[in-house]
């Protein structure tokens, strides 16, 4: 029953009872009993369901909470700062230099550089760059061993030549866990992650511009 509802029942019992003998006392047992139970049953049902509702919300603020805290612990040990809570994006690898550029050609690619190289020490943590799932871990030919993350917008982050994955097909992951590890597999001249950026799965963009839109580079 609505609050309205029970308050409008309310007044009605109330004025039935008090109808030509100015009190209760004057209306007949089991009319009292007719008029007043229901609505005593009906408030008592809206109280609880009130508990019930702000239990569920003091709950639901607390998990919000306490998950916020993880992420942004997560986060802290990686060594980003600021408000790590409010982060939707971070860069995929925290200590790293640009190596081979998007759109580079040369021998060491079949047509042109289709990522940007993060040149790093091997065995060093590759993370997620934002929430998603995980939709590929494979060896991937030139690519060796590659790990792709489908983004809640349907952009795919592909981490390429990894020494080791981290994660598992069908994983849904968070920002900042671990993806794997840099290595030097496939089509490698030495350790660094290759990364690339795939708008809705589809043909690459370059991955900095792409990390300055959302704010993450530059």
């Amino acid at each position: 029953m609505s609050v309205r509802r029970a308050v409008a029942a309310l007044v009605l019992a109330c004025a039935t009872v008090g109808y030509g003998a100015g009190s209760a006392s004057a209306v007949p047992e089991q009319i009292r009993t007719s008029t007043q139970a229901p609505v005593e049953v009906a408030l008592e049902h809206l109280v609880h369901e009130r508990e019930l509702a702000l239990t569920a919300l003091f709950d639901a603020a607390e998990r919000h909470a306490e998950v916020e805290g993880v992420r942004s612990d997560r986060l802290a040990a990686l060594g980003y700062t600021g408000n790590l809570a409010d982060r939707k994006y971070v860069m995929p690898i925290y200590d790293f230099h640009l190596s081979a550029g998007f759109g580079l050609s040369g021998s060491l690619w079949e047509s042109i550089h289709t990522g940007q190289d993060f040149g790093a020490a091997t065995g060093t943590e590759l993370v997620a760059v934002a929430d998603g799932t995980i939709t590929e871990v494979a060896y991937a030919g030139p690519y060796g061993i590659r790990t792709i993350l489908t983004l809640d917008d349907g952009t795919e982050i592909w981490y390429c030549h990894q020494l080791q994955p981290l994660v598992y097909q069908a994983q849904t992951i968070e920002i900042g866990e671990p993806i794997g590890l840099v290595g030097s597999t496939g089509n490698s001249t030495g350790p660094h992650l290759h990364l690339e950026v795939r708008p809705g799965g589809g043909a690459p963009i370059n991955p900095i511009d792409w990390f300055q839109s959302v704010g993450m580079y530059g």
